[in-house]
């Protein structure tokens, strides 16, 4: 049992969770002073009239514009354009509406415009630093009231993830603090069934991993132990059928939820190695992070049950005393949902580029929060990635 002292500091935004309740988010708005919304989201989620009438109704007086300009390679300069956008119709508010991707766009809009930053400084800013710095006045910030309809469970979190353009590469790097939580999250599973199945079944084996990433993470807490294990629970009964089912997509959307509790602290992120893979698979070959998750979660998830850290919570979790026995549900949840079982059944993956994701996996900041008694290099991470092709 896990009985470590830890300090759990932890100050989400307020969660709203059921069917219908995006109806409320402009009352809510209203509650906290915020009355002049700018949506932020991409083009084809702003497409889904059944998806943006629902927001556009629960918004009310409160929306001001839609900006349909983000995309997942989340370029700083889209992040720019929302902060230009925000200062031009004069938001208090920022509403992203459908993945992560969004939801960092906006996060990194609100940082940029509160610094009065623009594309020019942030390329000279990330060149010098690597990083993106908060505003010395940090209520500046415009808050954001994320509207989720993706299970990638990249919500309740202090950082956001950017691409920058430099002209000569192109990197990726990220802006963090407390501050940045979102001030209410939405989370409407009705909402959630308007997502086309492809993506929500990708997204769905990240937010998944969360979950499973947190019972063994060396900044686990008797907390994330409590909310993952029950997330884990809810989504392998939810997720596999969550395509046909109400009763399953509630269940689904409550156990992201649970999966991301806590995972993104100030100093502390449970997240480790999966998401490592997943980010040198990405560096390596652009490939969607849920994609990729489900090619080599199973096999990554098998060497950490191998290793000599402590796996025992996430046995317990899927109320399994064999590693082959945990390792046979998460490969059953992958292959309900339809996602790729090898490596090279994902687009774009290549047998002679997996030398280039396995360093960059074993270079990724992520592995810092893998479990004591587990250690990664380039060459372990070459051969765990050649069993998953």
């Amino acid at each position: 049992m896990n009985t470590a002292p830890f300090t759990f500091d932890y100050q989400p935004g307020a969660l709203h969770y059921g069917r219908g309740c995006v109806a409320d988010v402009g009352d809510a708005l209203a509650d906290r002073g915020l009355s002049r919304a700018l949506v932020v989201t991409g083009s084809n989620v702003a497409g889904n009239d059944e998806l943006m009438g629902a927001v556009d109704d629960g918004l009310g007086d409160a929306l001001v514009e839609v900006f349909a300009g983000t995309t997942p390679d989340k370029r700083v300069r889209e992040a720019v354009r929302v902060a230009d956008r925000a200062d031009d119709v004069d938001a208090d508010v920022l509403v992203p509406v459908g993945g992560g991707s969004s939801l960092d766009v906006a996060t990194v809009a609100s940082v940029l415009r509160a610094r009065g930053a623009d594309l020019d400084d942030v390329r000279a800013e990330v060149r010098d630093t690597g990083g993106i710095a908060l505003p010395d006045d940090r209520g500046a910030l415009t808050p954001t009231a994320p509207v989720p309809t993706t299970l990638a469970g990249a919500d309740l979190s202090v950082i956001a993830g950017i691409t920058v353009d430099l002209g000569d590469d192109v990197v990726s790097t990220s802006v963090g603090g407390a501050e940045l939580m979102p001030a209410s999250l939405w989370y409407d599973p009705a909402l959630f069934e308007t997502t086309p199945e492809s993506v929500l079944a990708g997204s769905a084996m990240n937010g998944f991993d969360k979950a499973l990433e947190s019972l063994y993470s060396r900044h686990r807490t008797v907390v994330t132990d409590a909310t993952a294990e029950h997330a884990v629970n809810y989504l392998v009964d939810g997720l596999p059928d969550m395509f046909d089912s109400k009763r399953a997509m509630d269940r689904a959307v409550a156990g992201v939820v649970l999966a991301q509790y806590g995972i993104s602290r100030p100093g502390h992120m449970t997240i480790n190695v999966v998401h490592a893979f997943g980010h040198g698979l990405r560096d390596a070959f652009g490939v969607q992070q849920g994609l990729a998750h489900a090619a080599v979660a199973p096999t990554v998830v098998r060497d950490l049950l191998d290793s000599d850290a402590d796996t025992d919570r996430l046995l317990a979790a899927f109320d399994v005393d064999e590693a082959a026995d945990a390792v046979a549900e998460i490969e059953r949840v992958r292959d309900e949902l339809g996602l790729p079982g090898r490596l090279r059944d994902v687009d774009g993956v290549t047998e002679d580029g997996l030398a280039a994701a396995a360093a960059a996996t074993a270079d990724d900041s992520l592995l810092d929060n893998a479990p004591d008694g587990y250690a990664l290099d380039a060459d372990a991470a070459l051969a765990l990635l050649r069993q998953a092709w």
